[in-house]
This record gives structure tokens, sequence and C-alpha cells, in this order.
């Protein structure tokens, strides 16, 4: 069974696959690479994906779901959700764990299930072209998505149907579509603006090594908000003329964003643009007006030149993380559907002194990328299910010592936050265990430890706790960059095929030909799966803290610390009796607990009564390489792992969720594809 690369966009979804060593994207039976991340509900019980809902929006826009990926794992009463709640015609309310839910037909789905249905419909348009069924996938994700919302991706893949093999940073991936340096050492920018989302990425290219130094990036930031902006200027229009509100009207106002699309991508290839509509304004006597509304590229360019500014804020950001000046790069990529416009390109190559690139199509360079890293993890998978395993993986799961001893004291509970958290400076050194030498072709797992069930406690912990502990930091688990291979002075990068599907060998084999496999007549120049498998190293967008007294940060993992890594800290019970002990998680960048993005509360429960500072803990906090959190929490005296309940607002679920969800996505088949 094949391994495939999604790229999960806002707009647009795009699946590809390796085969004969060549990622490309896949078709659907139209021939459409681009598959539209809409939903549509229709009235006689079945469920439209991709172009059969886009043709639905205008008639159906109360029941038509789609640009909810920025929404995925963010509370009700965040800004981002609240100002879309006012934009989208159909009906958003919060759901039960504080996310925001859609209500369509008399039922609610959270924002998982909806992009569930949309990986359910790549996954079949894969199977329908590949001619088996597909279980295994690369999901990617903006690289500023925060852990609820990594963690929202991961569950819709699981309610798809997908074993999703990683959450991929969408840069990342293009980098890695883009494929080896032309020259030794090459330091790279990824300018990626989407449907909704910005991401910018710096990377150091060697050899085979791949490593992320910053990234930075807005989730609210890209093409939507720019048809939003031709959309006002539609609506002003409407009301002046014709005297009719369209933003009061949520399916007019709907038919208007897919009108505004339409102008926008017409504007990327040609000076104005020209719209005639029948049926979409009131006239005179209870009769439809014909509307008609033009725009130049000139004037889009003009209302889009503040959101195109904003990018650049992201991109300092993120240069001034890494320590680089925009002088030292060497290449800069284009990646998203946002980046065909011809502002994007001027200002991008205006602010770094140089013309960005577009060697692949950047509606599909992603999915490109991602396809690349699932056939290397697909192969990587089958070699660790063999009997045998390498040292070095070994000793990677050799817990390390723990640090030594400093203080925390809590203050008081008198806040509604709860108990709070007073960090001191660490006193002594950090362990940072040994390199750990990884051969080429080695996939070594992200944690060391299987992730954690967490569920809700009814207890409680004392109004007033004092913990007494010690505290430090480990160095991440990165393996040394390897050495590069000798090069061909004919071929600059050595390739070879994927191995085959149920070979049973160790040793790579070309795949036996798939009668159904047939690429596009047209498309991006292909991308190779290389050899040997390339050592990515990325890194984590925000920080992960802790809350303190008074309402402030301390930070655990920084932003932009390689990933998987891990922070351990050792706690003493410091009242007679304690059970429990409540740590507040945030993430985000702010020394201020509440303007961070809060992930939950983890409850380590199952202490021994003991007297005050007799029992101790050690709470280790780990980001995969998925870029998710896990806990993990045991006396270190005698081994014995404790209970840590988590409680994730927005992304995760009750068990009994869960299968209520699984239970909606089997109730809703999915329309045939047209052309079966």
């Amino acid at each position: 069974m094949p391994a495939v690369g999604i790229d999960l966009g806002t707009t647009n979804t795009v699946v590809a696959a390796v085969r004969d060593g060549v990622a490309l994207t896949i078709p659907d039976p139209q021939g459409h690479r681009l598959l539209p991340s809409i939903v549509s509900f229709h009235p006689s019980g079945s469920t439209l994906v991709g172009c059969a809902a886009r043709e639905r929006r205008l008639l159906d826009a109360p029941n038509t779901v789609y640009s909810i990926k920025r929404l995925m794992g963010l509370p009700w009463d965040s800004p981002e959700v609240q100002a879309s709640r006012a934009k989208l015609p159909f009906e958003l309310c919060e759901g039960a764990h504080g996310g925001a839910v859609v209500a369509v037909r008399g039922e609610r789905y959270t924002l998982p299930e909806i992009s569930a249905f949309v990986l359910r419909h790549a996954k079949a348009v894969a199977e329908a072209v590949l001619g088996e069924p597909v279980e295994h996938a690369v999901v990617t994700v903006p690289a500023n998505f925060n852990d609820l919302q990594r963690a929202a991706t991961k569950m819709a893949g699981r309610l798809a149907g997908l074993d999703v093999l990683r959450i991929l940073n969408e840069p990342t991936a293009a980098a890695l579509a883009y494929g080896p340096p032309s020259k030794p050492q090459e330091r790279i920018a990824v300018y990626d603006l989407g449907g909704g989302t910005f991401d910018f990425t710096l990377l150091d290219l060697a050899g085979n090594v791949f490593e992320v130094l910053s990234t930075a990036g807005d989730t609210s930031l890209g093409g939507d908000d720019i048809d939003l902006i031709v959309v006002d200027r539609m609506a002003d229009e409407i009301l002046r003329k014709h005297r009719f509100d369209a933003r009061a009207q949520p399916a007019t106002f709907g038919q208007l964003r897919v009108l505004a699309e339409e102008v926008k991508r017409d504007l990327s290839t040609r000076e104005e643009k020209l719209l005639s509509v029948d049926d979409l304004v009131p006239g005179e006597r209870g009769s439809l007006a014909t509307w008609r509304f033009s725009m130049t590229r000139r004037e889009l360019e003009r209302a889009s030149l503040a959101l195109i500014e904003r990018t650049f804020h992201v991109c300092q950001q993120a240069l001034d993380a890494a320590g680089v000046q925009s002088r030292e790069l060497d290449r800069i990529v284009l990646v998203g559907g946002a980046t065909r416009m011809p502002l994007v390109a001027r200002e991008v190559e205006r602010f770094f002194g140089q013309r960005p690139i577009v060697r692949i199509n950047p509606d599909e360079v992603v999915a490109l990328g991602a396809a690349i890293q699932a056939a290397l993890l697909d192969r990587s998978r089958r070699k660790a299910a063999e009997p045998m395993q390498h040292p070095a993986i070994a000793e990677a799961s050799v817990a390390q010592p723990l640090p030594e001893e400093s203080i925390l004291e809590s203050d008081s509970a008198d806040s509604a936050g709860g108990p709070g958290l007073q960090s001191l400076p660490l006193v002594g050194p950090r362990k940072v265990p040994a390199p750990i030498a990884v051969p080429p072709a080695t996939f070594l797992p992200g944690a060391a430890s299987k992730p954690l069930v967490f569920d809700v406690p009814a207890q409680r912990p004392p109004a007033r706790t004092v913990l007494y502990g010690a505290g430090g930091q480990a160095a991440p688990a990165v393996p040394p960059p390897l050495p590069a291979r000798p090069r061909s002075p004919t071929m600059p990068f050595p390739f070879e095929t994927a191995p085959s599907v149920g070979s049973g060998s160790r040793a790579p084999a070309p795949p036996a030909p798939v009668a159904t496999w047939t690429p596009p007549a047209a498309g991006p120049a292909p991308s190779l799966l290389p050899r040997p498998a390339p050592l990515l190293i990325d890194v984590t967008p925000l920080s992960l803290s802790v809350e303190t007294v008074g309402g402030y940060c301390d930070v655990l993992i920084e932003a932009n610390m390689p990933v998987p890594c891990d922070r351990t800290r050792s706690f003493a019970t410091a009242a007679d009796g304690q059970t429990i002990v409540v740590v507040r998680v945030a993430q985000g960048k702010s020394v201020r607990f509440s303007e961070n993005t809060f992930l939950g509360e983890l409850e380590l429960s199952g202490l021994a009564a003991a007297p005050r500072g007799q029992t101790q803990i050690a709470v280790t906090f780990e980001i995969d390489a998925d870029g998710i959190l896990q806990v993990r929490a045991c006396d270190p005296e005698t081994g014995r792992e404790t209970t840590a309940h988590m409680q994730v607002v927005g992304a995760e679920a009750a068990p009994g969720d869960v299968e209520a969800m699984h239970a909606r996505q089997a109730a809703h088949p999915l329309a045939p594809l047209e052309g079966e």
C-alpha cells in the first residue's frame, strides 16, 4: 500500500505520490490536481467534496463549508474565530470543548471533522489513480501552527482513515521538493503565501541535510484576505447603486466571495476584469437586476499592498531570530497560490534585493515534498518492522539523568488562573546527551516513549501549593550533519526508486509497474526521490511556557528550537498529603500567559500521600517530530510511572466524542467521484 503526501490547504488540497522514483501530483477523474477544500451537505443526504462542492457555493451557501483551516484548534472566543464568524455564510457556534463547530442541516461538526471529509476525498482520488488502498500519509501544516492546530490536523487524518506518518511544515516540504543545493552549502528562504496562512522559513542546505534555522508566520494572513478586499468593494458598489446590503445576506455574501476569487485570479494574468451577473441583486418590482463590476490590476494591487507589507514584518522576525541578513540568502523560493500575483514577486524582490524563483508550480510544490517524505518514512517504517534495531536507536531510548536542584515556589490561588508558579534561576549545569551517529536512511523517531492518553480527573489540587524542584533542560537529540557523498560530474545528485510494496527485502528494489498510474499531461517539473534519505532538522515555531506568579510565563521550550526536543523538571510536593500537581501550559511569544494560546492544564495525579517534600516526580515536556506536545511523569527513584492528565481546549476530545465523530463520518459517505 503506497504512502501519499497531502497538502491540506485553506483553498485547495493537493495529493501526491512517488511512483518509479518520481513524485507527481494526482489528478481527479476530470484531471483537476487542485481539489477545492470545500464540503457541501446536499439536501438529499449525500456529502459533496471538491469541485462538486465548489459548484454548490453559489446555490447553497449556508450548507457549504470552506476556509476553516485557519480556525482549527483555536478557542471560540479568539479574535480569528469571531472575525470569520461574521464573514462566512455558514453557521459557526461554540462547541462542548471550547472550540468552534459548524452547524449544518441540524447537525454539528467539529472543524477536524470537516477537514476529515476533505482528506477522505483526497484519499479516494489517490486510490482511484493508484489502484490500491491508501492508508499512510504525510500531511502538511503551516510552519506557524501551534500544538492545538497540529493535534487537530492529526485527528482529521485519523477520522479520514489515514495513519499520519508525519505532520510536516509546508515550507520544509517545499524545500524538499526543490531538492538538494546546487553548491556544497546553500542558505534559502521559503516565502509561502497560501489561501489562509503565511509562513517564512530560513533553511541551510548542505548535501542531504535540510536544517531549518528559523521560522515565523501569520495564521490569519493569506489569499482569503485579498478576496475580502475585493468583496468589500463589491458590496459597497451594490449598496450604492442598488441600495441592497449584501453583507446582511449570507447567501449573497457567499456568492460575492466566489466572484472575488475569480477576479483576483484573473487579474494575475490580465490588466482588467469585467463581471456581469444577472441573478444577484434585486431590481424594480421584485425582479433581479443585472449587476456589472469592473476592477483593474492596479486597483487591486493598491488595495492589497498593506497586506503584502505585513508579510515582510514576519520575514524580518525570522531573519532576526536566525541572525541572518537578507543579503546572505542564496535563493528566495515562492510557494502558495497567492504568490501568483505579480505584486508579490515585485515586493519580494524589492525587500530581499534579488528576484525570487518559481521552478515548481507554487500550488503543488508542498504536496510533492510531502510525497517524497512519505515515501522515505514508509521505507523506514517497513525496515523498522523487521526484527533488527540499530544501536543508535536503542541508545536514544535511555533516560537522561535529572539536572541539579533549583526551587520553584507557588504564591497563591487567589487569581482566576489557579495556583501560580514562581521560577528562580536554574542552578547546576545542563545535561547534554552525547551526539548520536545515525547512518543514512535510518529513521530516528522523535519521541522515545509512547504518547499518553489524556483524561480529565474530577479531583482538584489544594488551593495553596508550594512546589520545590530541580529544573534543567536537555539539548535536543539531533543527529550531527552527515558527510556529503561524492557527486558524479554527470549527475549532480544520486537518485533511486522507491522500494517495491511488500517485497520483504531490505534492499530497495524498483516497484512493479502500476497499470492505472497515468501522470498528468501538463504540470510542474517532477520531484525525484533522493538517495540517501534527506536528514530534516526542523524547529518549533512558538515557545512553550508554564504560568508563573502574576500571570507571567516561564518558558520551557524556546521558539525555533530544533525538534524533537524536550525539557525535564523535577518537583517535590510542598503540602502534607498532596496527591495532585497542576501546571497550566500555553504556547506563544508573549511574556503574559493570558496573551498566548492556552493549551491546557497538566494534572499529575496518583502521587503517594506523604509529608511535604517526601514525594518527588520528574515531569517531561516533549515536542515530537510533528511539533506536537507530549507529557510524561515518573518517580525517578522507583521508575514508577504516574498518570498525566491533559485537557486541551478546541482540539482534543473525550473518547466518547471521538466515537461520535467516527460515527458521523460513517453516516456520511462521500458522493462517488465524477467520471467513475
